[in-house]
């Protein structure tokens, strides 16, 4: 008797135990979009909003400059892939929309410019998308915003 007490007992925590790690496999292949806001001026109409993020992700996804940021990032090492690979699923990831974002004076209309992915990339997700605005930056012909030094 004892040993089916035993025999059940390895088998509910060998269970939990694959349950654990199924749930934690489901949680890191959820799909986590990383974007950086670009807040824009309120009174543009909305159909003004929508043409300048569709030429901005044109603009973006020409392959020169995403050959340029797998090179910057090292995505070719991290990806384990070539780097025309590298953009052409680059290309696939990137996306330009229009949306909100918060300040401090309520929320303002903006351009997100971001990369979608899963949640187990967010690092990559997150430095992809704050090097794009390096480009995006260039393509405006704005000057980037200057960071606070710590």
């Amino acid at each position: 008797m004892q040993r089916w007490i035993v025999l059940g007992a390895v088998a509910i925590v060998l269970m939990l135990g694959g349950g654990a790690f199924a749930f934690h496999t489901y949680k890191q292949n959820r799909p986590h979009p990383v974007w950086v806001p670009l807040p824009i001026n309120p009174e543009l109409p909305s159909d003004e909003r929508k043409k300048i993020a569709k030429n901005l992700k044109a603009k973006l996804d020409q392959p020169e400059i995403l050959l340029q940021v797998c090179k910057d990032l090292g995505l070719t090492k991290k990806w384990e892939i070539g780097a025309d690979e590298a953009a052409a699923e680059l290309s696939k990831r990137l996306f330009v929309k229009v949306g909100e974002a918060a300040s401090p004076m309520g929320n303002v209309p903006s351009i997100n410019v971001g990369v979608s992915g899963k949640n187990k990339e967010k690092e990559d997700s997150e430095a992809i998308s704050m090097r794009l605005m390096k480009d995006v930056w260039k393509i405006l012909g704005i000057n980037p915003p200057q960071r606070k030094e710590p």
